[in-house]
């Protein structure tokens, strides 16, 4: 009988152990918000599954913090509030570092240099950033992105059409219901082949923009120090190199041909 209890206790043990072990074994899980809108940065496959510049990021960044990752599928006004709400753990999604954004999340370091400018309509007396603030003039821009909020700031005389889709703010300008666009370059010159007969693309940078971020909730220090270090080896090691080969090769040739400085 004694031994029978002893044979017991040791199964236990071992049940136990193993358990540990297994748990042991699961990485943390690091959650990305992004929205998947915006291709070749975030985007997604022909199966539905998450693609693209950023998609490679957080991969790399969840190897390197060796936590397993989970994209999450965000509407772009929605990522600040599911952060601040713990639904996600940062956000990779092509977010411009701005002063009213750092009032309630933290950035990492910029890891590009994008900057804002203009798709206008071919009869706009915009001809430059200087001719916004006017309350003549019609911006269309896509709600809750670095656009809308530059102008807001930059442009209070203007009358300001906040859109959700990014298809929709720009077709306000070709057919003529608005005067500018305001987005990234990238976006810029893309729109303006679309529509080459009714618009004007304007490859001024707009003033008092700033790169792109990660963005973590506020207080996350050792995280953010995480990420910043891994970004500064990313940018050095290959990393970055091979995405920019994968998913940007052709957007280079673009932005050499319109004689602008590529950001990524």
């Amino acid at each position: 009988m004694k031994k029978q209890s002893i044979l017991v206790i040791i199964l236990l043990l071992l049940i136990a152990m193993v358990g540990c072990s297994s748990e042991s074994d699961e990485k943390d899980i690091l959650r990305v918000g992004m929205e998947l809108k915006y291709p070749p940065f975030e985007t997604i496959d022909l199966d539905g599954n998450p693609e693209g510049v950023s998609v490679r990021m957080a991969n790399a960044l969840g190897k390197y913090l060796d936590m397993e990752v989970e994209i999450v599928d965000t509407a772009y006004p929605s990522l600040i509030p599911a952060l601040e709400s713990g639904n996600i753990d940062i956000i990779i999604s092509s977010m411009t570092i701005n002063e009213k954004r750092l009032e309630v999340v933290d950035f990492s370091d910029p890891y590009t240099t994008s900057q804002l400018m203009l798709l206008a309509y071919k009869d706009s007396k915009v001809k430059s950033y200087k001719d916004l603030n006017d309350s003549d003039v019609i911006i269309s821009c896509k709600t809750g992105t670095i656009g809308a909020l530059w102008a807001a700031v930059n442009a209070p005389d203007a009358q300001i059409k906040n859109i959700d889709e990014e298809a929709s703010a720009v077709l306000e300008v070709a057919q003529g219901n608005a005067d500018v666009f305001i987005y990234d370059p990238l976006s810029i010159v893309k729109h303006q082949k679309n529509f080459p007969e009714a618009t004007v693309a304007i490859l001024e940078p707009l003033p008092n923009t700033q790169g792109w971020g990660i963005a973590l909730r506020k207080g996350e220090d050792d995280l953010k120090e995480k990420i910043n270090a891994w970004l500064k080896d990313a940018k050095t090691d290959g990393t970055f190199d091979t995405i920019r080969e994968e998913y940007l090769k052709d957007k280079v040739k673009e932005f050499e041909e319109n004689g602008l400085e590529f950001f990524f």
